[in-house]
């Protein structure tokens, strides 16, 4: 099985925040070897010139793609622009508010590197940043938000985790993407971030073709140590010392031998959750697609 993920942090104590290009280039090798063939490597929230620096890192890695590495499409952003109020374990110090001018500053020359941003639709002012991304083909995450809907993002970031609960009463973003069948949802589905009946439920009702599993990997996947993230410390478990879950320490192919020992998705729903889904939802042009899916 060929494996896309699109929202990573890392692995082997590889942090695609801080980490070196080599460091990078063998974590990208490793990640191969498991049949992740393509990935998103996700920023979590930072200075401005310490993005810049990753972003012109990344650009060289994704021009420098060799065929035992897996091979980057874009950076997904997901620590700058959130609601404070759902930050979970990202800095709040360094968020911003979600406009267009402050994308730009951020971004600078480096605005092709960027696939997909994160941003809490309730702070981006009349979905201004939200339109201006999505004309760029830069595809917009809803995630660590209070939105009552959706809004005009055409995803959401890992699902169920960082938003309102799903209710019986009222209404909320978590439940007005999980009916849209327009929206993508991606979707942690190792059992931890996501309960197991929680999983059955949401792969039942959500629109099949509009699932998109995700790691979330920490950089403390397959490390078995404490790691620094987001300036706090997190366990080998993935949580810090309050609890709060940071990511998974599971990488995606294992999070999909997970879905399918428990019966969850059969194994051609999950060919589709962790490679066609994510590809058509990031609209590539035809040269990159072909080249993703030739990649062995």
């Amino acid at each position: 099985m060929k494996l896309i993920d699109i929202h990573t942090h890392g692995g082997y104590g590889v942090n695609f925040n801080t980490s070196s290009s080599e460091e990078i280039k063998l974590f990208l090798r490793k990640l191969k070897q498991r049949g992740i063939v393509a990935l998103c490597p996700t920023l979590v929230g930072d200075s401005i010139s310490n993005l810049r620096e990753r972003f012109k890192l990344f650009c060289n890695l994704k021009k420098e793609h060799k065929e035992d590495e897996s091979y980057i499409i874009g950076l997904h952003l997901e620590g700058t622009f959130l609601n404070p109020n759902k930050p979970g374990i990202q800095d709040d110090k360094v968020f911003m508010q979600p406009n267009i001018d402050n994308f730009k500053n951020l971004a600078g020359d480096y605005e092709n590197i960027i696939k997909i941003v994160t941003l809490a639709p309730e702070l981006d002012k009349d979905s201004e940043l939200t339109k201006y991304l999505e004309s760029k083909n830069i595809r917009v995450h809803a995630g660590h938000t209070l939105a009552s809907n959706i809004g005009l993002a055409s995803a959401t970031t890992h699902h169920f985790n960082a938003m309102e609960k799903l209710s019986h009463r009222g209404e909320n973003l978590t439940l007005d993407a999980l009916l849209n069948d327009n929206i993508y949802c991606e979707i942690i589905a190792d059992g931890i971030h996501v309960s197991k009946n929680m999983l059955k439920l949401f792969f039942k009702v959500k629109d099949k073709t509009k699932i998109i599993m995700i790691s979330d990997s920490l950089p403390a996947a397959h490390l078995d140590k404490e790691i620094i993230f987001c300036n706090k410390k997190i366990l080998p478990s993935g949580k810090d010392s309050n609890g709060t879950i940071a990511g998974s320490v599971m990488f995606l192919d294992e999070i999909a031998d997970y879905v399918a020992k428990n019966s969850i998705a059969t194994a051609e729903e999950i060919n589709n959750f962790v490679f066609k889904n994510p590809l058509e939802h990031l609209n590539l042009d035809k040269n990159e697609l072909k080249y993703i899916e030739n990649l062995a």
